[in-house]
């Protein structure tokens, strides 16, 4: 099977967490004897093959007035590249991930005639809301996908009840797949840590890893923090993430002074040096789709505190894999946490579980086989 995949976002460029699924799923794929192609963001330059993948970099314009109109230049280009390639590859289907890629997805498939298959990882409404005109655009495009899209594919199971009814998608062409985790990559990295660059010896290292942005919810985390401190003198919250750092780390300088740290940006090779070496994890995301970090710390065998809510109702299984805390509620992260601290033993014993449960049931293999047999079930119909 030859599937079109359809990006803003694939490594080395990434931004969240589509850049990561749609390379695990489409180098999984080539594995299985499939030829997926990607088109997606990027300097223009030469065909790239990578893990059996063709890869098709497109740029965008630097000129846009916000990310709406960069969108909508980079799905222009991206529709002109696919007719172009379609003369020699002759795709199968076009599979789009993300609102930026609807209009570019709707016309190739419309173009060319072929079946669409849109996968939802967020909304606008759950996002940010839908108050403002340009809101209500994006909040358009993503209706306007699952609209088009022969199969709708969500990466949560209470988000898919999200999107079938903000949208109105039938149940017949509504699945719920769930994100995945290589864990080659988590098992193959052996990078010397040095600790001394986040936290003293003696400390033990929280981690929190996300956009800096209120829907991750920072700022819960960070209020709850005096509290941990008070009975865990030992804690050393460690915040990696882009977005609005500085406002962050002003607030929580104010609230705990040097036992928080912002790195920013922190590369995939010491992210996981920090995951494997950090007592938990802190995922205290206000709205949360399917919430990725969980199972890359689980990968790791490192327990995550996280919030009841979305995709990590699935991904951590309380007082089994991890423990959950109310959405929004810093009491309930800082009781939680300081469990987690007052227990080392337990607390390695979460971890254990976590990553026995992604081994079982959040392999790109399954996921993979899965996506494929939604791609047969579209071209059938």
């Amino acid at each position: 099977m030859k599937p079109l995949f359809i990006t803003w976002e694939y490594p080395p460029i990434k931004a969240g967490g589509i850049a990561a699924h749609c390379e695990d799923l489409a180098t999984t794929m080539a594995d299985q004897g499939h030829e997926p192609i990607v088109l997606t963001y990027g300097p223009e330059k030469e065909t790239e093959y990578r893990d059996g993948v063709e890869i098709h970099r497109i740029p965008s314009t630097n000129n846009a007035e916000n990310t709406l109109a960069w969108a909508m230049h980079l799905g222009h280009q991206i529709e002109k590249k696919a007719i172009q390639l379609y003369k020699q590859k002759d795709f199968d289907l076009v599979h789009a991930h993300d609102w930026m890629t609807v209009s570019a997805a709707t016309g190739i498939k419309n173009t060319l005639s072929l079946p669409m298959v849109f996968t939802v990882h967020s909304t606008q409404k759950g996002r940010d809301g839908i108050d403002s005109q340009y809101q209500r655009t994006i909040h358009n495009l993503e209706w306007y996908g699952t609209y088009e899209a022969d199969q709708v594919i969500t990466v949560g199971r209470e988000f898919s009840e999200e999107v079938k009814h903000t949208f109105e998608v039938p149940d017949g062409k509504l699945n719920y797949i769930p994100n995945g985790v290589n864990l080659e990559k988590f098992d193959q990295h052996n990078a010397s840590f040095n600790k001394n660059n986040y936290a003293l010896d003696w400390e033990e290292i929280i981690l929190f890893v996300g956009r800096m942005y209120p829907q991750k919810g920072p700022g819960h985390l960070i209020e709850a923090m005096p509290e941990i401190i008070d009975q865990n003198p030992h804690a050393k919250f460690i915040m990696c993430g882009s977005g609005a750092t500085e406002h962050y780390k002003n607030i929580a300088k104010n609230h705990v002074g040097d036992k928080v740290y912002f790195p920013g940006y922190v590369s995939d090779k010491d992210l996981l040096s920090l995951m494997k070496n950090a007592r938990m994890t802190v995922a205290p995301s206000v709205y949360e789709p399917f919430g990725i970090v969980p199972l890359e710390a689980a990968a790791c065998e490192t327990a995550t505190v996280g919030s009841y809510t979305g995709g990590m109702k699935d991904t951590i299984i309380h007082e089994y894999t991890g423990l959950h805390t109310y959405p929004e509620d810093s009491n309930s992260i800082s009781y939680q946490v300081n469990r987690a601290l007052d227990d080392p033993g337990w607390t390695e014993w979460l971890g254990d579980n976590a990553r026995e449960r992604v081994e079982d049931n959040f392999r790109w293999e399954q996921i993979s086989a899965w996506t494929t047999g939604v791609y047969k079930k579209t071209i059938t119909n």
